[in-house]
């Protein structure tokens, strides 16, 4: 069997010789609190490395994927080593000094550990 974590620890390096600093955001809404007259969030950042890539003029149909729509690599591990938590819609990209939403994510994962994850990527 294959040691996909060695797979996983290569894109790493690669997207860090090449890329730059991504901060995924995760939002987790609480239950609500009337005390507080509303639900509490809890934000975590998680800090990797990535890289921007613009669709081709061909991909852009307007509505799956707009203009100014960018595919963004997103390593599988964080800077610190540790396994970078799933990608999900409901979470946010910092890249570059500008914030995007998250449209879809796709993970490249031949079993249980993910060795790359494509998200597409909008601006706020």
């Amino acid at each position: 069997m294959t040691d996909y974590s060695k797979t996983a620890a290569r894109a790493d390096q690669s997207l860090r010789r090449k890329g730059g600093i991504a901060v995924l955001r995760q939002v987790v809404i609480g239950p609500y609190d009337p005390e507080l007259g509303a639900a509490p969030s809890t934000t975590t950042d998680y800090e990797g490395t990535g890289v921007k890539i613009a669709y081709d003029a061909e991909n852009i149909d307007g509505t799956l994927i707009q203009a100014g729509d960018q595919k963004l690599l997103l390593s599988p591990l964080q800077r610190n080593g540790l396994p970078m938590p799933q990608p999900t819609t409901a979470d946010l990209v910092l890249f570059g000094g500008a914030s995007y939403t998250i449209k879809s994510v796709g993970a490249t994962a031949p079993v249980d550990v993910a060795v790359l994850f494509t998200l597409q990527i909008r601006g706020l």
